[in-house]
């Protein structure tokens, strides 16, 4: 009979493994439970940037351009969702698809019940770093604006940002004064979308795909008049010199020749016209 601790003993070696694969198995569930929670959170954001996209797409009737998911200015994973040109100015508009009753107290955005103050300053430094990709002349035009997906509420400035819904947003837009002609906003449109293309890519902030977005302009499609080489006309220059200085120097050769041959027939002629010379006879005497 084997001794009583042998028998309390037993087992040990597998009881530590199964207290491990436990602790194990709830770190994974932690793990799974805050993964899901991000995705929800993605599909949220996906969702919201979409919706306001569709917002913000009655304006292009208006003479509005709108990029969508653009390239954070200096930062390496981060995305702007909305940058939209037109004659108010350049404005930037962050979507937030967030639940919850919206209250504003003591210049504070809160949503229920917890301030928004971190996402507000997220927002004001979007649309700074925006603006330093905008001409000198027009940077004093950008708005930065926070638009709440589900909630609805009026316009109002909290800090530096502008906080709307998305049902108000484009009625923000078109009340904004006239700050670009036409010609002023093709050219804004150019510049952000030449530096703020570049692929965000979905790791950066929920990209939206090619049909949920309103394309930038672009340039007209058509044939394109190829400009004249320039090594060619160049050539055709130095040509043009070395034919114009051989036919300088016949032409002095040519002068040369008929002054030659004109003194040589004024000679023959002062020659031939020359009275002819007298003799005069002497006497002949005698002896």
């Amino acid at each position: 009979m084997a001794p009583y601790s042998s028998v309390r003993s037993a087992g040990r070696g597998a009881a530590e493994k199964a207290r491990e694969h436990a602790a194990r198995a709830e770190e994974l569930r932690r793990e799974l439970t805050r993964v899901e929670r991000e995705q929800r959170n993605w599909e949220a954001g996906a969702e919201g940037e979409r919706l306001v996209a569709e917002a913000l797409a009655v304006l292009e009737a208006d003479g509005w351009t709108v990029l969508h998911d653009v390239r954070w200015p200096g930062r390496q994973r981060a995305n702007v969702d909305h940058v939209a040109i037109g004659p108010g100015g350049v404005v930037v508009v962050d979507s937030k698809n967030w639940t919850g009753v919206v209250s504003f107290r003591d210049d504070e955005l809160r949503v229920g019940g917890r301030s928004m103050a971190r996402e507000l300053t997220g927002v004001a430094a979007a649309t700074s770093a925006v603006t330093t990709h905008v001409p000198a002349r027009h940077r004093r035009d950008v708005l930065g604006v926070l638009c709440l997906v589900q909630q609805h509420a009026p316009a109002r400035e909290v800090g530096a940002v502008t906080v709307v819904s998305r049902d108000a947003v484009a009625d923000l837009l078109r009340a904004l004064p006239t700050a670009l002609e036409p010609r002023q906003v093709t050219r804004v449109v150019d510049v952000l979308a030449r530096e703020l293309g570049d692929d965000a890519g979905p790791a950066a902030g929920g990209a939206l795909t090619s049909a949920d977005i309103v394309p930038p302009r672009r340039a007209p499609r058509g044939r394109v008049r190829q400009p004249a080489r320039r090594p060619e006309r160049r050539r055709g220059k130095q040509r043009s010199g070395i034919e114009v200085l051989v036919r300088a120097v016949l032409s002095v050769v040519a002068a040369l020749v008929v002054v030659g041959l004109f003194q040589d027939f004024v000679e023959s002629l002062g020659e031939s016209l020359a009275p002819p010379a007298v003799t005069t006879q002497q006497p002949i005497t005698g002896p």
